[in-house]
């Protein structure tokens, strides 16, 4: 056995110490270059929660999909009042000759096949209100918070003020029915911006805007009625007026926030049941209302996030170097704020379905015979009288659980993407 020196015990531990550092270095930089995204899936797969949540949501809407393009159904002709309120049945006997494992209603349509194929109208609810929401409530959230302390470029004021202009113009074009107000006022915003040292005194610059609105609100609409012409015209100066202001990245934010606040005084559901009794009842409708009534929740959350990442010394960097807003809102900003945006989408998909169910539970939704789960419930509650009480539970137990299901997965998301979390 060679015996060993001091020169070469030394030499050893100076061989080990390099070992070890160059492999913590390499076990670093196979950390450093791995994906948050796959760190975040690998803690969501690993949550219990989050399994359960998944699993129940993408079963649901597998199934959905699948009857919707491969079993066909048409609710019109489907009915058998032979087999009106039959209990669930699994083996075919004299008194129901056929299987419904869930049951029938009260015009002897199968429960199973209805809550199956209502799952596609509840989901689309559900998946579209959000979509909307998130939409206008994020694109919102993200300019006010951005620009709340940025100030606004000459070019940013009047593509901002354009929007703003055909935005707010929608409402006097629809009660009129005159769809050229909206691109009038989209156009009386841009001289807005434009031309917004064309006069010194505010107050003149006010009374101007506003009767030139008044004209576009009024004059069009005396072709319908005077007594719309008088409606829209003050709409029009209104919007005149509103869009006089100098608005400025501050303005902005402030005005779309108190809007904001107004809208979330009211009582969300019933705020939403005035929409449709407005609109018309129908699915689409109840789409709009739903997702009308979820914008400021998009919108103070985006806002929120925002103002908690636009100081940051990246954001700082890229303004020194000359990056343009639009590149650093959706390059640097929008990625930095995409959790909390996720797992508000996923729990919000949940709330929608609950409102969903709720307006059609009142009539205010899906049009009878289209199956959707809360039109079901409204229009069997009456028969658990008579014991028929398959005819809520099905479907009452299927919104349960979808609505679980995207509560337990927007919680394991919610864990997932927070990034104080290790795998």
């Amino acid at each position: 056995m060679p015996t060993l020196t001091p020169a070469s015990i030394m030499i050893e531990r100076k061989m080990t110490k390099t070992t070890q550092s160059d492999i913590a270095t390499i076990d670093y930089a196979v950390r450093e270059h791995r994906s948050l995204w796959v760190d975040a899936w690998r803690r969501l797969v690993s949550s219990r929660t989050a399994q359960a949540g998944l699993f129940i949501v993408s079963f649901l809407i597998l199934t959905t999909v699948l009857a919707h393009f491969f079993w066909e159904y048409n609710p019109k002709t489907d009915l058998d009042y032979t087999l009106k309120l039959k209990p669930p049945t699994l083996i075919p006997n004299e008194e129901v000759p056929s299987v419904h494992i869930f049951g029938t209603d009260k015009l002897g349509r199968d429960i199973f096949r209805r809550v199956v194929h209502g799952g596609w109208n509840t989901l689309m609810v559900g998946i579209i209100a959000v979509t909307i929401s998130l939409v206008i409530g994020g694109l919102l959230g993200l300019l006010a918070g951005f620009f709340e302390s940025i100030e606004m470029t000459r070019l940013e004021k009047i593509l901002l003020l354009v929007f703003l202009g055909g935005l707010m113009g929608f409402l006097p074009a629809w009660i009129a029915e005159q769809p050229v107000q909206i691109v009038l006022f989209a156009l009386l915003g841009g001289a807005a911006a434009m031309f917004e040292n064309f006069l010194a005194g505010r107050s003149a610059r006010v009374v101007l805007f506003a009767a030139v609105g008044l004209l576009i609100g009024g004059g069009l609409a005396l072709f319908v009625s005077p007594y719309t012409a008088i409606v829209t015209g003050l709409l029009g100066g209104l919007i005149g007026a509103a869009l006089s202001l100098q608005l400025g990245g501050s303005l902005f934010s402030n005005i779309t926030m108190r809007a904001m606040d107004i809208v979330l005084a009211f009582p969300s559901y019933l705020l939403a049941i005035a929409i449709v009794a407005f609109l018309g009842t129908g699915l689409e409708k109840g789409m709009v209302a739903i997702g009308i009534v979820s914008i400021p929740v998009f919108a103070r959350l985006v806002r929120s996030s925002v103002l908690s990442v636009v100081q940051k010394e990246y954001i700082l960097a890229a303004q020194s170097v000359g990056e343009g807003h639009g590149r650093i809102i959706f390059r640097h900003i929008f990625p930095n704020v995409l959790s909390p945006i996720t797992v508000q989408t996923t729990l919000g998909i949940g709330s929608a379905i609950l409102a969903a169910a709720a307006l059609g539970f009142l009539g205010l939704g899906a049009v009878p015979p289209e199956p959707e789960w809360g039109a079901m419930l409204g229009d069997s509650y009456k028969y658990l009288s008579s014991g028929a009480w398959w005819a809520v539970v099905f479907p009452g137990v299927a919104i349960m659980l979808i609505v679980l299901g995207f509560n337990l997965l927007g919680d394991g998301l919610r864990d997932a993407l927070d990034p104080k979390m290790k795998v």
